[in-house]
């Protein structure tokens, strides 16, 4: 039972793996549960399953961390628009990308700029 235990761990790992690198490759995309379980070849609901419980976090969440941390990376450097921020992270909408950032930051994107250069 050991054997098939470690078996499962490590099929799990690979399908983890996989999708790790295919969001942080497709993140700045429109990419979606399904088009990962597609991609990997396992059910979605399977896929959601281990993703919790081998990241911790439900995918949707994992997604948004990773947008919002390359959000405040680029927000950093003058450069970028927040528009062109909004569109590189991965977002169409810029008020949806707004209100996403502001309930996982406790505070707009701009705000969060400002914040950077004082």
């Amino acid at each position: 039972t050991d054997k098939i235990a470690n078996m499962k761990k490590e099929k799990s790992t690979s399908i983890i793996d996989k999708a790790l690198k295919y969001i942080n490759e497709n993140y700045t995309n429109d990419i979606s549960l399904d088009d990962i379980s597609m991609k990997i070849d396992v059910t979605p609901y399977y896929f959601s399953r281990i993703f919790k419980e081998e990241m911790g976090v439900n995918f949707i969440e994992y997604v948004t961390d990773l947008r919002i941390n390359k959000a405040k990376e680029l927000l950093a450097d003058d450069s970028y628009s927040m528009k062109e921020i909004c569109k590189l992270v991965g977002y169409s909408d810029p008020n949806y990308f707004s209100r996403t950032f502001r309930k996982h930051e406790g505070v707009s994107p701009s705000e969060y700029k400002e914040g950077i250069k004082q």
